[in-house]
Formats: structure tokens, sequence, C-alpha cells
């Protein structure tokens, strides 16, 4: 057991605290005594030493100036941060490994970009797949039972139009039941482009034995991360529907009753459109549709720059004839929300 006096930080504790802990031997007990800190800095620095794996044994003030924390170094797998999973934990959403029975609605991916083993299983063993994306995968448009496309950062919408259908006939609570009605079905609809008959479609196959929904990297770091958890926390304490990541992470969680926020205004994206995913290719290039092409007035092999609030990133466009819309694929790593919209800028040609 070591014990580390780190009240000379200042505010600043917390990252030498982590500096200790990263070097520190597994099953190894730490003791840390800081002057006190605001109580959203102690919830976020519990949190985080949880997801590094870390077992908090014991967190108290020591005096009127103080406060001690008990650690137990590496107890647990290093769980992956980022704000859906750091809302699962909020609304208590437990998550688990993808069944291998039963039907499947995805949200939020494009399978090959991400985990193209999982959708071939998926496929070789003939279960029903309900694929929703902002994104076309024509790969999947012959084999998921439903091919749904929503309208770029209508997650949340989605996702609360199933909660108000597939809920309508449940035993709920009042506040649930008031927070159902309160939702703009006609909004969400036109604004997220998905209709009653889609809604129904998912429901009847939602209603099978042991459905799952699965949940993809385009939500990880999404704006409306904690709607999203919080509608997905209310509709798993109905209905038995098992909740999974692409990542094929497993969080632990205690259910738990706080109402998801209201949806507010859906966020729109206007203009062209740029998809980012992590890529371990060396592989470039931004490929977009024709539509694309003519909208953003470029030709097969131009060298562009692409400016988004997150930067800019250059490349060079490779016309894609099997794509559509106006949504263009990078291959590039940024932060927040993968989709962005882009001013998209010829820079010369390599023709």
């Amino acid at each position: 057991m070591k014990r580390y006096d780190l009240r000379h930080f200042k505010e600043y504790f917390s990252d030498r605290l982590f500096e200790l802990m990263d070097s520190s031997q597994k099953g190894e007990v730490l003791i840390f005594i800081f002057e006190i800190a605001p109580n959203e800095t102690m919830q976020i620095l519990i949190r985080n030493l949880k997801f590094k794996g870390h077992e908090v044994m014991n967190s108290l003030r020591f005096n009127e100036v103080d406060w001690t924390i008990v650690v137990k170094a590496f107890v647990n797998e290093p769980r992956i941060s980022n704000p859906l999973f750091d809302a699962f934990e909020k609304y208590g959403v437990e998550v688990k490994k993808l069944d291998k029975n039963g039907a499947i609605l995805s949200i939020g991916t494009h399978f090959f970009k991400d985990n193209s083993d999982l959708v071939q299983g998926i496929n070789a063993e003939k279960r029903e797949l309900i694929y929703m994306s902002a994104q076309e995968d024509l790969s999947l448009q012959k084999t998921a039972k439903a091919y749904i496309k929503y309208e770029v950062g209508s997650e949340g919408g989605v996702l609360a139009l199933i909660a108000k259908t597939l809920l309508k006939d449940a035993q709920i609570p009042q506040d649930a039941k008031n927070y159902l009605e309160e939702l703009d079905e006609g909004y969400l609809s036109a604004e997220s482009n998905v209709g009653e008959e889609e809604i129904e479609e998912i429901i009847n196959i939602l209603a099978s034995d042991s459905p799952s929904l699965l949940l993809g990297c385009d939500l990880y770091e999404h704006y409306d991360a904690d709607l999203i958890a919080g509608l997905i926390a209310l509709i798993s304490r109905f209905k038995p529907i098992k909740v999974s990541v692409l990542s094929d992470v497993e969080l632990k969680a205690k259910p738990k009753t706080l109402p998801p926020p209201q949806t507010g205004r859906l966020k729109s994206f206007d203009g062209t459109i740029v998809y980012f995913y992590e890529s371990d290719e060396a592989d470039t290039k931004l490929y977009g549709s024709s539509q694309f092409a003519i909208a953003a007035q470029l030709k097969d092999g131009d060298k562009v720059m692409i400016e988004t609030l997150s930067g800019k990133f250059e490349s060079v466009f490779s016309l894609d004839e099997s794509m559509k819309g106006t949504i263009a694929v990078l291959g590039a790593k940024k932060s927040g929300y993968r989709y962005e919209s882009a001013v998209v800028s010829k820079r010369g040609s390599n023709g």
C-alpha cells in the first residue's frame, strides 16, 4: 500500500494521480490525499478511474479542506470512454456482446468500414437484420430484412419514434407516458425522413424473440449521445431488448429511472457532407458519387481541400459510380460525430 500527498498540485492533482495509477502494478492499493474538489470534478475523476479498470475502494473527506480516496489498480479490464458510453453509465444501460440468436436492429454504422466480419457472420446465420443508417450500403440491400436510410444527424429522432411506437401500449409509469406523449411525432418523422410504415416494420421485427439493438461507431461521439442513451434506457426498461455495440465492448450498469432529455430541434446538415471513419489503409482518397461531384463541381482525380469545423483535410477526389447521394467518404480520423458539413474546393488535377 502506497500513500501520495497531492495537495501541493492544487486543482491539477488529477494529472499526477493518473500518472501514478498508470505506472502501478495490478492489484496494488494506492491512497491519495488532495485538496477538496467540486463534486462534479470528483464524479469525473471516479468515472475515469473506473474506465481505466481501477476500483475506487473508498472516497471520503479527510478534514475541512482535504479529501482522500483509496484505489486498487487494474482490477478490471480498461473500458473505452466516449460520450455514448459515459451516457450509458449515467442512465444505467447494460451493454452485452451481440447475441447469437434473434433479430438485429442496427443503427449508425457502415459495416464494411467498421466490422465486415460481423455482417458476414450475420448473413451466414441468415438472421433478420434491419439496417438503419444515414449512408447507403448497397451490399446490404439484398440481404437486410429492412433497409432504412435516415437523414444525417437524426439518430436521436429515429430512436424517439421507435420508443413512442414500441411503448404506446405498454404498462409504463405516468412520467414515462407523459414524456412519450410530448414527443412531436410529425416533426421527428419529417426531419428524419423515416415514416410510419418503416417504424411499424421495425416494431414487428423487434417483437420477435430475443431481439438485439446494435449501435455503430457513428454514435460513439454523437452530439446527441445523452438523448440517444436516455431513449435506449427508456426502451430497455419496458421491453426485452439486448443492447450491443459494434466494437464488441461490454458495459455493466445498474438500471436507473432518469428520464431522457427532450428531443428539441434536430440539427440539420446542408450542402455537401463528408463521412469520416478511421482507416488502417494508406488510401486517403475522398470517395463520392456523381451527385456529389456535380454538387462540389469536381471530377475524378481532382486534388481537393476539405474544410470543416473540425479542421482542414487535403485529399484526392475519386468518383465512385456505385455510390449515391451527396455524402462523400474519407478515411481520416477526427473527433466528434462522423458526419460533417464541408466545403470541398478544387486545388488542381492529377491529369
